[in-house]
């Protein structure tokens, strides 16, 4: 009977050893997994830079319109139709290629008097110019108006940059640099340093198109006098977000 006791304590202590040991073991492997989670967490900083470059405008917009009024739809759509061919020609003139002309809109409305019946018509043709040659275009603009006579409306002139990609080149590399100074910067205050480029963002570049109103003020029949043009210089900016590994 002693035998068999002892025997029975000695199996119970043995369950127990191995039981602990499991679990032991368990929590080794659980402390294990949760320190190697942590471990993987990347540590990343994120920057925002932006660029600006300037740069002498090469084109110019001209939006302009000719407007007519007569007692029927037929009339005054074909005086403004005459108008527009005028002007029209008046840019091939002055040099203007016939895809840098394009009809932008063409509508026709009526008018009313007092007791609200319709007495007339108003037909307006606008019209698009974009001018590459900018030495020409003072002349131009004269030369359009004389063209259109009184009938002419022109409605803007504006600059813009269409050849834009040395600028854009120049705008994202002080992008770029201004990002990678400030996350340098914070990288430092936390105790570590910049690693590799993890993603590169770059926003739409802002330009702001130049756009000056501009009215004909002659005497009918009297050759418009070229108009004073000055280009200017206009900015573009551009803006990048980038991500670096910090290490």
């Amino acid at each position: 009977m002693a035998n068999s006791t002892s025997s029975t304590a000695r199996n119970w202590r043995t369950t127990g050893i191995a039981l602990l040991a499991v679990i032991a073991t368990a929590g080794s492997a659980s402390a294990c997994g949760s320190s190697s989670t942590n471990n993987d967490s990347p540590r990343e900083i994120t920057a925002v830079g932006t660029g600006e470059s300037s740069g002498k405008p090469d084109v110019l917009t001209v939006e302009l319109a000719v407007q007519h009024q007569a007692g029927d739809v037929t009339t005054a759509l074909n005086d403004a139709s005459a108008s527009a061919q005028k002007v029209i020609d008046a840019a091939g003139a002055n040099g203007i290629d016939k895809k840098d002309v394009a009809t932008a809109n063409v509508r026709v409305n009526p008018r009313y008097g007092t007791d609200r019946q319709i007495t007339s018509y108003e037909a307006t043709q606008s019209l698009t110019v974009k001018v590459r040659k900018l030495d020409t275009a003072s002349k131009l603009l004269g030369d359009l108006a004389t063209a259109g006579g009184d009938a002419t409306r022109i409605s803007s002139v504006g600059f813009d940059i269409e050849n834009d990609s040395a600028l854009k080149a120049t705008a994202r590399d002080k992008a770029f640099a201004e990002a990678k100074s400030r996350a340098e910067q914070y990288a430092k205050l936390s105790g570590g340093k910049l690693g590799e480029v993890r993603t590169v963002t770059e926003g739409a570049s802002a330009r702001p198109t130049t756009n000056r109103q501009y009215t004909p003020d002659s005497a009918p029949g009297v050759a418009a006098a070229p108009v004073p043009i000055e280009t200017g210089e206009q900015s573009l900016t551009v803006t990048v977000t980038v991500v670096w590994k910090l290490s």
